[in-house]
């Protein structure tokens, strides 16, 4: 009888970890009352309030982020989008246009090389359905996109692979 409570008592211990991971989804309540108890001892303790605060919403812009970014725009813009939150894991990159266009992904730091580089280059007509490339995020990163020979209307998605 102690042999099998010892068991369901190690089971539990090693699963605790796992369903508190997979409680780091966004939770904006949560992440709101804490940004709240940090504005409350900000009078007394500003430095540790700021810091307590940026460390919130840096967690809350990565553990938020999986819904995925949208973009569009016109012909002729050469925008360049970010700073733009990615978490780790795999993840879609499409361009859909008529035209031409070219997406460099700039890396801050922590996204490896799959975003500091070449993510799509296409001809006119190449992207009608959309132009798509799957990227490793090696660590939650901060990344900028820079699109560049846009010669029609464009929209550009970035979604976690399934």
């Amino acid at each position: 009888m102690k042999r099998l409570l010892g068991c369901i008592a190690a089971a539990f211990i090693f699963s605790l970890p796992i369903s508190l991971q997979a409680e780091a989804a966004c939770d904006a309540a949560k992440l709101k009352e804490g940004i709240q108890a940090e504005l409350d001892t900000l009078e007394e303790n500003p430095v540790s309030a700021f810091r307590a605060i940026i460390s919130l919403a840096i967690s809350g812009v990565f553990d938020c982020e999986d819904e995925g970014h949208s973009f569009s725009d016109v012909a002729g813009a050469q925008p360049v989008l970010g700073p733009l939150a990615v978490s780790e894991g795999l993840h879609i990159i499409t361009l859909t246009t008529e035209g031409s266009a070219r997406v460099d992904g700039v890396a801050l730091e922590g996204c490896g090389n799959d975003l500091d580089a070449v993510i799509l280059s296409f001809e006119a007509g190449q992207a009608l359905r959309g132009a798509a490339n799957l990227v490793k995020v090696e660590g939650d990163c901060v990344l900028y996109l820079e699109l560049s020979r846009i010669t029609a209307p464009w929209t550009l998605t970035i979604t976690r692979a399934p």
